[in-house]
């Protein structure tokens, strides 16, 4: 099959590829770094379109530039968009204009705006065309090394210190997590993840696809004493992966286990309340925790 990809030229697959569908918007996905990982169909379809809807024209306008796309009418849509906004895409398609979607990089609407639009021309009888290619989501996870049998995507981590501490503190190990964060944030973040879920293993992807792509893997300690010896490494938009619990696995310390149940009774809370909470951070079922709550404070 290669050899045969290899010999056809790039015309026949444009020629093969048909905006067929009516009263459609495409939803196109565009590279994350490298140009070179867009898709033949994400071209053909970019330069057939009459109007691509973005989050910011001067972005997608030098992508296109890239890739001598020129002369396409660029639509602003994000989170200040309203229903005027939908109101005008949708009189578009129905005067059979053709519309891609597209984000600043990756798969639009993964944490992106653009899913009341897709609802709102959904609504109106319109076909909604996927146009799949790069996302930081699903690149981050093929080379991360941790369980994605399971996740759960949190998107971008809020700005709110207080936001995410309630987040990591209603952290559950059952499986993985993944979030978008930046880089002024990241250490911060890792720092509260550190009082949170002490010992956890986590993954940082940073500049996917790109010449220094990288991942930092190890303990949640480890990997801030990393970024404190590399401070140069911090920057752009960093992908977190938390690694989720095999809960037949003993993760734990039991120095550290006593020290938190002790802190716990200490501080007033109930051994009930306490055994939950020390579950989702410690690899035990919460029934395990209570009895050896209950040993340790009868010995108090």
């Amino acid at each position: 099959m290669q050899n045969i990809l290899t010999k056809l030229p790039i015309k026949f697959f444009f020629d093969n590829i048909e905006l067929k569908e009516k009263n459609a918007l495409y939803v196109v996905a565009t590279p994350i770094g490298n140009l070179s990982d867009i898709t033949i169909r994400a071209l053909k379809i970019l330069s057939e379109v009459d109007f691509i809807i973005c989050e910011d024209t001067r972005v997608t306008a030098k992508l296109l530039q890239q890739y001598q796309i020129f002369d396409k009418k660029l639509i602003v849509y994000n989170d200040h968009s309203d229903e005027s906004a939908r109101i005008k895409v949708l009189a578009l398609i129905q005067q059979q204009k053709k519309i891609a979607l597209v984000s600043d990089a990756g798969t639009p609407l993964i944490s992106d705006p653009g899913y009341k639009l897709i609802n709102f021309l959904r609504l109106n009888n319109c076909q909604i065309v996927a146009i799949p290619g790069p996302s930081a989501l699903t690149a981050s996870l093929s080379i991360s090394g941790i369980a994605c049998d399971q996740f759960l995507f949190l998107g971008f981590l809020p700005n709110s210190t207080i936001q995410r501490q309630k987040i990591f503190k209603n952290y559950s190990r059952n499986f993985s997590w993944i979030a978008f964060e930046s880089a002024l944030r990241l250490m911060e973040t890792l720092k509260l993840l550190q009082e949170s879920i002490p010992n956890c293993k986590i993954a940082i992807a940073k500049e996917l696809t790109k010449i220094h792509e990288q991942i930092i893997f190890g303990d949640v300690k480890q990997v801030i004493e990393y970024f404190n010896d590399n401070s140069d490494k911090v920057k752009g938009e960093l992908v977190i992966i938390i690694e989720k619990i095999n809960r037949n696995e003993k993760q734990y310390c039991d120095d550290e286990l006593e020290k938190s149940i002790i802190d716990a009774i200490k501080s007033g809370k109930t051994l009930k309340d306490l055994s939950q909470e020390l579950s989702e951070i410690y690899s035990l079922h919460k029934k395990e925790i209570y009895q050896i709550a209950l040993n340790i404070k009868n010995n108090l």
